[in-house]
C-alpha cells in the first residue's frame, strides 16, 4: 500500500464536514491504515535483518520479542513472495 496515497485518503476523511460522513469514511479506511502499516513494519524488520543485523540486537532495539521478528520477516515474506529458505521455493 501506498503511504502517502493512504495519508491523503486518511486526511481527506478527516476533513469531512459532516460527522457522521467522517465516522463513516475513517471506519471504511481503518482496515486499509491497519494493513499498511503492518506491512511497513514486517518490511522495516526484515531490511533489519537482511542488513545482517543479528535478530536478537534486532528485537532488542525494536521493542518486540526474538518471536515477533521473526513472524514478521515470515509476514513479509509471505506478502512480497520471498522465498522461504535456501532450496525452498516460495508458496504460491
Amino acid at each position: 500500500m501506498d503511504l502517502p496515497g493512504l495519508a491523503a485518503r486518511l486526511t481527506t476523511a478527516a476533513r469531512q464536514a459532516d460527522p457522521l460522513q467522517r465516522y463513516r469514511a475513517l471506519r471504511d479506511l481503518a482496515p486499509d491504515i491497519k494493513t499498511a502499516i503492518a506491512a511497513a513494519q514486517d518490511a522495516a524488520i526484515a531490511e533489519a535483518r537482511a542488513a545482517g543485523t543479528p535478530e536478537d540486537q534486532v528485537a532488542e532495539q525494536s521493542g518486540v520479542s526474538v518471536s515477533e521478528v521473526r513472524r514478521r520477516v515470515t509476514a513479509h515474506g509471505k506478502r512480497t513472495g520471498a522465498g522461504r529458505r535456501p532450496g525452498r521455493p516460495a508458496k504460491p
